[in-house]
């Protein structure tokens, strides 16, 4: 990073920060510090804005979204809400909003409790993830950090609408998971996905029920883990899994599976008539432990995505990508907490005629080191700050520091 860049980065968070900090205290306390409740508490709406800042990165996209958007420059207003029409039945919601965009339903559920005496939920409609720990709690409150793990933001140049051709149609795009292409299906360039798709919810039907120690939920959803969708477009549909357990005070441990159907139709009629939808399965596992002023936190993704078609002479290939992270948080004083995450991905191996002919990462393995830390200007106010170091063996861009700011207000 140069001594410019880093210098621009270093005085855009001391801005956000001197905002923050300069903000008027009759203002702060005006804001709502809970959500509001009516209709003698059979309503309730919740809300946050989340406003962060730091360098533009147009070169190496590694903070891209599947909203294409950067995480570290995006203003996001959120609304959730609760309406209990009886006794055992609510619906659920939660909107949004990424810089400035219409406000779009991240979530829209019932949720019906169907025997009282029994801790058993059925959810239909577009609802919370079964799979993993970290897209449960999306919410910038529960991210110690600005970033956000690899498994859940980072594209990667696989898309659902297009394919490869041959191994070097897709070596020719590694580190381009912000704006792939391939020759078969869609000819726009486009982003393609990421293992787990951290910012969008698919609609189906959920199952879950359990106990402080044993936790289970099973889902039938449209879409996959890389492409949640609302309405189905291959005619296959998803299932996915999770147990957690809690075996003493202040440790989960939680596994997850999953299995969907991945391509677009169109996609599937051209290259594999008649045979089974090509799937996306995956498996996960994850941990936390929480004691006195820490609370540590990991998590480990494999997915298997199968490409049909004229890839190989079985007629198909499968791709790999493996994802692992593990963070901390220090909470050092009850209006100060320290934070860290170390993250990485890699891919199996395919080979075609580039690279010498030798077997190569069918994408650019890359790795992420995140350190920061937040101020609590009051309960549900947060300033947080953060340098992130990327690097990647591939691309336009192999290396990018970045700093953020971030001021969170949720009630």
């Amino acid at each position: 990073m140069s001594r410019h860049m880093l210098s621009r980065a270093v005085l855009t968070a001391a801005l956000a920060a001197a905002l923050t900090l300069n903000a008027p205290p009759a203002s702060a306390q005006s804001l709502p510090a809970s959500p509001l409740v009516f209709a003698s508490g059979r309503v309730i709406i919740g809300g946050d804005i989340a406003a962060t800042i730091s360098e533009r990165d147009d070169v190496g996209w590694f903070n891209y979204t599947d909203y294409e958007h950067d995480a570290l420059r995006l203003l996001r207003v959120g609304l959730t809400g609760e309406w209990r029409i009886a006794g055992r039945v609510s619906v659920l919601g939660d909107f949004r909003s990424q810089n400035g965009e219409d406000l779009q339903a991240f979530a829209a559920f019932v949720r019906v409790r169907p025997i009282a005496r029994l801790p058993l939920d059925v959810q239909a409609g577009k609802i919370p993830p079964t799979f993993g720990a970290f897209g449960r709690r999306v919410y910038s409150n529960d991210n110690p950090l600005i970033g956000y793990p690899l498994a859940y933001q980072y594209l990667l140049s696989l898309r659902p609408d297009a394919i490869p051709a041959s191994a070097d149609d897709l070596l020719r795009m590694r580190a381009r998971g912000w704006r792939s292409s391939f020759p078969v299906g869609s000819p726009e360039p486009r982003p393609g996905v990421s293992i787990v798709a951290g910012f969008a919810w698919d609609a189906g039907v959920q199952l879950r029920g359990g106990t402080d120690r044993l936790q289970g939920a099973i889902a039938v959803t449209n879409g996959s883990l890389s492409t949640p969708r609302f309405s189905d477009d291959n005619g296959g549909k998803q299932v996915s899994g999770r147990v957690q357990i809690q075996p003493v005070f202040g440790l989960f441990i939680g596994v997850s599976g999953a299995r969907a159907a991945w391509l677009d139709r169109n996609v599937e009629r051209r290259v594999a008539p008649g045979q089974p939808s090509p799937s996306q399965r995956a498996m996960g596992a994850d941990a936390e432990y929480s004691r006195g002023h820490w609370i540590v936190r990991a998590e480990a993704v494999r997915s298997t995505w199968t490409v049909p078609g004229v890839f190989s002479a079985a007629g198909k290939v499968d791709l790999s990508a493996t994802a692992a992270w593990i963070e901390a948080r220090y909470r050092a004083t009850p209006r100060l907490f320290i934070a860290a995450r170390a993250d990485g991905m890699t891919f199996s191996k395919i080979s075609g005629t580039l690279f010498g002919g030798a077997p190569t990462e069918w994408d650019a393995p890359i790795s992420r080191f995140e350190l920061g830390g937040g101020w609590y200007l009051q309960r549900n106010l947060i300033a947080k700050a953060s340098v992130q170091r990327n690097a990647r063996d591939g691309g336009r861009q192999a290396n990018r520091t970045f700093v953020a700011a971030q001021v969170l207000f949720w009630f």
